[in-house]
């Protein structure tokens, strides 16, 4: 089997994992949630070879993240100040 599709969506994986859901963690609990979220990319692989689009919806996913991750300060800056 090849194992192209597996790496690629670990690596989608990992960056729908930043932009939307990764906190500040020391070393060790950031390793143990990358090497979940490899065994947790076994599934997704099999539903690739399956025929499922599961690298395409990662990746919409991703351009939505980063684009919500985008427009987070702007609505911050754009809010009036409470403390005049």
């Amino acid at each position: 089997m090849d194992t192209y599709p597996f790496y690629f969506i670990l690596v989608l994986a990992i960056i729908l994992y930043e932009l939307g859901f990764s906190r500040k963690l020391p070393i060790l609990k950031k390793l143990a949630t990358y090497v979940l979220l490899a065994i947790g990319c076994i599934p997704l692989t099999i539903l690739k070879v399956l025929g499922l689009p599961i690298i395409g919806a990662m990746i919409v996913a991703a351009v939505i993240l980063f684009l919500a991750r985008l427009r987070r300060p702007m609505n911050l800056r754009d809010e009036p100040s409470s403390h005049e």
